[in-house]
């Protein structure tokens, strides 16, 4: 059974990798495949690279981005590969043509154009056009060529492997024996993630169940062997030698590996780490030298070494840009530079290739470059930070992050050591100009006079509409001033089986409504659990000018008692035990929470609150605000900084659905609400009785939904409240209270006394 945490690790892995193809019968393959690969070890990130500062070294000379412009043929087609052949780039494309597949071979020219040079043979291999994965086609010294193609089978709902070679103008197809055999644990056919073809005259193949070897003119195994690593879905052969990259149990490259075939004991691994959370992408040139990229930028390792020499800032290129997703990349030798580099992105507006080519006479023109600490790692703000860079080249902002994109799934995270170091900066001038500080005490910051007043900005923006004055007016202060702003929000939803918006909208109504059932609604919790999941909604509420408000609390705690009477209160969870959750929702409980990040998250409780024949709502008509940003009031570039929070705020940044939260833009939320989201779909098994599961889809939700969602935007006001010393007090005082051993005003005494010094504070 999949928990929130696995679906939203998925639905990150799955933005990454629709670099390769945005199919839902493919991500269905990818999220069973993920869940093999034990999604829930994905959790940190690793050491930077060792890198060169370039602003400091390089002033003159740099490598730029162009845009290579492509023939109407191959805008109006699906490019589905971008590859090297003979120290030239070449595409592969495919059209639909009446249900079948035309395929075409283009040459990028020394004019700089797209030519095409299609073998006739290309014509002869029948393919019908519809949901694919890979497409990949090789070519021999010799020039006989091979096509390797992933098709699905709708018939029988699965994906299979199929190869074909050229023989003259004929296509003969040479698919694997193996490819043909269902495998029986796992219940889908062994096709591979990519394939290569060596000098040898063998083709090379990895999937996440083996790495294989077949004759390159009849498709006979010659040699299987099993993973021995996590490999990126990407495998090379340069020189006689194989390259793959490996993973690490965080999802990110942490090594190439090159290997002879036959020679697979003798594999030589030259360490690799990446600082983003990204896709890596390599490209090894005729040479053996290595050449990687992902959104930190482009590397460089010479044959036979092991250091990674930083060629481009990541700042600079597509890989930094998360509406851009790459779909392979390629490099060439080149006497005068480290080589040109080509990449083959994807985007809402269509294809592009970018070239990347050293120009010696390009002046660095990074003059003013600001630091921005955030406590979790975000698409949002690199995707903010790439695009102000290139709006304004002069400046760079340089993101610092406490905790990595899978880290901030954990509930594991030390918000003492964060405030107190990020505190420990700030008073000493140290801090960055620009900070993000999700979890962390706002007020405390504030009230020390740290945080710059950003009313300026946000205000003028309220005023004509721009923002979502609803969420945004959250945050003025008793004293008029604003000294940070949420750039996205999550709202949490209530979804039943059997119960009506009404009567689950709030603590009070579900308090109201849980008094009258017979059975559990949520299964047992523990003190814990509950205090988590109710908290955040009177967390500010119960704490007004450092006092406590006895009064409110005692009406809360009253409710909480009620539903946990419901519920059932567990002592202690088992080891391997867990919260029902909204996956149990068709099976084990009749009401379930779920925060959803943007119209892309909100597409699962939707789907399941339709499976069920159920309803949700907007608990507490509360948001829980995402990426909080404000201002070093000390910063050296405090205009640079407020012009980046503007920027921040704007519909250029706020226009994509990061699956990070709800757009504080009020623009881009009619924006994002009218979009197609069926790229975002995606199949999964669920259990609707025990035992017993079935298919079902995550499913893009209707334009009523869509407007529901919209309009519940436009009206919550309540901003949810995290506060761990709050919410540990509760959970150390609560148990007693929630079992009957201690009364309402004993426990209104005993938290009252926990709270005592967080008060004085």
């Amino acid at each position: 059974m999949w928990n929130k945490n696995a679906t939203k690790k998925w639905q990150k892995c799955s933005k990454q990798k629709s670099s390769k193809q945005k199919s839902s019968k493919q991500k269905r393959v990818a999220l069973l495949l993920c869940g093999l690969l034990t999604v829930s070890a994905l959790t940190g990130c690793g050491a930077k690279r060792q890198e060169e500062n370039f602003s400091e070294q390089l002033q003159k000379g740099r490598y730029v981005e162009e845009e290579v412009s492509l023939p109407k043929e191959c805008e109006d087609s699906n490019i589905r590969q971008i590859f090297r052949q003979k120290e030239e780039v070449h595409l592969l494309t495919q059209t639909d043509v009446n249900g079948q597949s035309k395929l075409q071979e283009w040459k990028l020219s020394e004019d700089g154009s797209f030519q095409e040079v299609t073998g006739q043979w290309l014509g002869n291999v029948n393919m019908p056009y519809g949901e694919h994965g890979m497409l990949k086609l090789m070519q021999d010294a010799a020039g006989t060529q091979y096509l390797y193609a992933s098709l699905y089978e709708e018939a029988g709902d699965f994906y299979q492997g199929h190869l074909w070679r050229s023989e003259g103008t004929e296509a003969v197809e040479i698919t694997p024996e193996k490819w043909t055999e269902m495998d029986e644990t796992y219940g889908f056919y062994d096709y591979p993630s990519d394939i290569t073809l060596t000098e040898g005259g063998f083709l090379v193949s990895y999937s996440f169940l083996s790495i294989d070897c077949f004759q390159a003119q009849d498709g006979a195994l010659v040699s299987s062997r099993t993973p021995e690593a996590y490999y990126g879905d990407w495998i090379e052969s340069v020189g006689g030698k194989v390259y793959q990259w490996t993973m690490d149990d965080m999802g990110n490259a942490d090594g190439l590996v090159s290997w002879q075939p036959g020679k697979e004991n003798e594999a030589v691994t030259i360490p690799f780490s990446q600082g983003k959370r990204s896709y890596a992408y390599f490209s090894i040139l005729e040479d053996g030298t290595a050449i990687a990229a992902d959104a930190d930028g482009f590397f460089r390792c010479e044959k036979d070494g092991t250091d990674w020499k930083k060629l481009i800032n990541g700042a600079d290129t597509g890989f930094s840009l998360t509406n851009l997703w790459c779909k392979g990349m390629v490099a060439l030798s080149d006497d005068e530079s480290d080589g040109i580099f080509y990449a083959l992105f994807g985007s809402e507006d269509g294809t592009k290739v970018m070239q990347y080519r050293y120009d010696p006479d390009a002046v660095i023109e990074v003059t003013e470059t600001l630091t921005m600490y955030s406590v979790t790692e975000s698409f949002l703000l690199q995707q903010a930070a790439a695009l102000y860079h290139r709006e304004h080249p002069e400046v760079m902002i340089e993101i610092e992050n406490g905790y990595s994109k899978m880290e901030s799934y954990s509930d594991n995270l030390d918000y003492d050591q964060i405030y107190q170091d990020l505190n420990t900066a700030l008073m000493a001038g140290k801090g960055a100009d620009i900070l993000v500080m999700d979890g962390l005490n706002l007020d405390s910051y504030a009230s020390k006079g740290l945080l710059a007043d950003i009313d300026e900005i946000v205000a003028p923006l309220e005023a004509d509409g721009s923002l979502l004055a609803n969420v945004t007016g959250a945050y003025r202060s008793g004293d008029g001033k604003r000294y940070a702003v949420p750039l996205q929000f999550e709202m949490t939803f209530a979804v039943g089986r059997d119960l009506a918006e009404t009567e689950m909208d709030s603590m009070e109504s579900l308090a109201v409504t849980l008094e009258q059932k017979g059975e559990s609604y949520m299964g047992p919790l523990t003190a814990s659990e509950l205090v988590n999941q109710f908290y955040p909604y009177f967390s500010e509420e119960i704490v007004q000018e450092k006092q406590l408000q006895r009064e409110a609390l005692a009406v809360r705690l009253q409710q909480l008692k009620t539903i946990a009477d419901n519920c059932g209160i567990l002592e202690k969870r088992g080891k391997d035990e867990r919260a029902y959750n909204i996956w149990d929702l068709p099976s084990r409980s009749k009401l379930a929470f779920y925060e959803a990040d943007g119209f892309n998250g909100a597409m699962l409780p939707i789907s399941v609150a339709n499976l069920v024949d159920g309803s949700y709502t907007c608990f507490e008509e509360t948001f829980s605000p995402k990426y909080e940003i404000g201002i070093n009031s000390k910063s050296a570039h405090l205009e640079t900084a407020k012009d980046f929070l503007r920027f921040a705020l704007s519909e250029e940044v706020q226009s994509t659905d990061y699956y990070e939260g709800f757009p504080v833009n009020a623009h881009s939320l009619e924006v994002i609400a009218g979009r197609d989201r069926s790229d975002a779909e995606a199949y999964i098994t669920i259990e609707i009785e025990e035992g017993m599961y079935e298919e079902f889809k995550i499913a893009d939700f209707s334009e009523e939904d869509a407007g529901k969602l919209k309009e519940v935007c436009k009206t919550v006001n309540v901003r949810a409240k995290k506060d761990t010393q709050i919410r540990d007090v509760l959970t150390e005082e609560l148990p007693a209270y929630l079992n009957g051993t201690r009364s309402l005003e004993e426990t209104l005494d005993a938290i009252e006394n926990g709270l005592k010094m967080y008060l004085a504070e």
